[in-house]
């Protein structure tokens, strides 16, 4: 029987978080329990230290059991990291029928099996023998001659085909992780894993979004997770291994300071745009272990977080400019993760991708109880996990959605000229 108890449990390099959650009716969540702590042992989604990670989850999911008031179990968490692969690939089923040379009526178990059908196909393929699949999310289905089908369900045919792309972690990351949660004294089904992107992106995005086309950015502190959506589907995953915490570590040495207080800093007087920061004002700045603090221009602090910022945006770019069409990203980026609350970051993306900028927060519309604290883009994944987790999340198969043919050259070329004779 399933429980109606979900924990969504967000694994991240610089903080872990918890929320238990009890499911509803009518496809709503009540908010039980919420617990929050610095990570520690995990870089850029890797295990470092398994005693010192395990001790932080523990300590974040006790704090939500505690608030809760009952057992953290159906434990579902998130992976991420630059071990991550994609590949669009075919499935391909025959239908079949009661009556000879008549086509057979597709339904739910068909769509299942030819996603399936794409999923085994990759994993059966050179170099993919020590991953395992975390996800097959389908693009569009052929129905016989019958391309660019949306949703395929009741719909007849003597053969299905699905193009899938389908999303792999390496075993040894996900092994990693799951023992830190046993040596925490819990249990998780070694199934519940979803992809950040992907929880991210039941979490923060809008139907109108994913169909106008968009780029989901994850920027947290090990990595930054982005995510390109067009026509209601996830087309591209890329990890950039450096984010947030990169940027604290430059500030802890420019400043001579302890990496908690160059957080700190970071957070509290920090600016992605050095120019907008009064030149005249200074900070203190706490010592090294009990050495004497020291004054520092603000402008400093800026101008150092500015310069990595330039550095990880420009990583960010160069590694997702062929995967999209600048004319078709209709509704922009969209910055959600701890670092999405660094002042100025917004403006550093829209100069980076030439697009505009939405920082968001998760969505808890569909959410009861405690959830004041979850109104922050920090919360943005634990969110997404919880509603991956529970069923509710946006069903690829039913997209009606359709704007033709917009892969075709010669469409991006004339919606290029309107574009440009419009603006």
């Amino acid at each position: 029987m399933k429980s109606s108890i979900i924990t969504a449990l967000d694994i991240g390099s610089t903080m872990v978080r918890t929320i238990i959650a009890k499911t509803l009716a009518n496809d709503r969540l009540e908010v039980l329990g919420i617990g929050q702590c610095p990570s520690a042992g995990i870089q850029k989604g890797i295990v470092k230290d398994i005693q010192a990670l395990s001790e932080q989850i523990a300590k974040s999911i006790e704090e939500a059991e505690k608030a809760a008031d009952t057992d953290a179990i159906n434990i579902y968490t998130n992976i991420t990291g630059d071990h991550i692969r994609t590949q669009l690939g075919d499935g391909r089923i025959s239908i079949p029928s009661e009556t000879p040379n008549e086509p057979g009526e597709i339904d739910l178990e068909h769509v299942e099996q030819v996603i399936n059908d794409a999923k085994n196909s990759v994993k059966i393929q050179k170099g993919f023998e020590r991953h395992k699949i975390l996800h097959g999310i389908p693009h569009d289905y052929i129905i016989d001659s019958q391309d660019d089908i949306r949703n395929p369900v009741n719909m007849s045919g003597f053969h299905l085909t699905a193009k899938v792309l389908t999303i792999l972690s390496e075993l040894t990351p996900m092994r990693n992780i799951s023992k830190c949660i046993e040596l925490a004294g819990y249990d998780m089904d070694p199934e519940n894993y979803v992809l950040s992107h992907v929880a991210l992106g039941h979490s923060v995005l809008s139907d109108d979004e994913r169909r106008l086309g968009a780029i989901l950015m994850d920027m947290g502190g090990g990595t930054c997770d982005i995510s390109i959506y067009n026509r209601g589907a996830l087309e591209k995953v890329i990890v950039i291994p450096m984010a947030g915490q990169s940027i604290t570590e430059d500030l802890a040495i420019g400043l001579k300071t302890t990496l908690s207080s160059a957080e700190y800093i970071k957070t509290q007087f920090g600016n992605a745009i050095a120019s907008e920061v009064d030149q005249s004002l200074e900070i203190d700045v706490e010592g090294i272990s009990g050495r004497a603090g020291t004054k520092r221009p603000q402008y400093l602090v800026s101008h150092v977080i500015q310069h990595r910022v330039e550095e990880i945006l420009a990583l960010c770019y160069n590694r997702s400019k062929d995967y999209y069409t600048p004319e078709l990203v209709t509704a922009g980026v969209i910055l959600s993760g701890g670092s999405a609350n660094l002042q100025g970051i917004d403006k550093a993306i829209n100069t980076a991708f030439n697009l505009q900028v939405k920082i968001a927060k998760p969505d808890l519309s569909r959410l009861e109880g405690m959830t004041s604290r979850l109104d922050d883009p920090g919360f943005a994944t634990a969110v997404g996990i919880l509603y991956f987790a529970s069923g509710f999340e946006h069903d690829p198969q039913t997209r009606s959605f359709n704007l033709g043919n917009l892969g075709s050259s010669k469409f991006v070329d004339t919606l290029k000229k309107i574009i440009k004779d419009f603006t």
